[in-house]
């Protein structure tokens, strides 16, 4: 099975993501980067391809974020009941 990279990444004016076709619109804030991330991934489906979300660190490295991606309700709340 082949791994397709989904970035989150720091822009000046907020956050965008990097997949396959390019970069995404800037976001305002991080949460709503990986929401846009976890959409498009979900939209990108196929058989072969399994999508891997990841954030750059402060050395610029690439992590994996799916635990935390998966920790955002629906309703903006995070796994600790506060809002993000």
């Amino acid at each position: 099975m082949t791994e397709v990279y989904c970035d989150i990444i720091p822009q000046a004016n907020g956050w965008c993501f990097l997949s396959e076709e390019g970069q995404s619109a800037v976001y305002p804030s991080y949460r709503l980067a990986v929401e846009a991330a976890r959409e498009y991934s979900a939209s990108q489906v196929s058989i072969r391809k399994v999508t891997v979300l990841r954030q750059q660190d402060l050395r610029g490295r690439m992590q994996e974020i799916a635990g935390i991606a998966q920790a955002w309700g629906p309703d903006g709340t995070s796994g600790m009941g506060r809002r993000a």
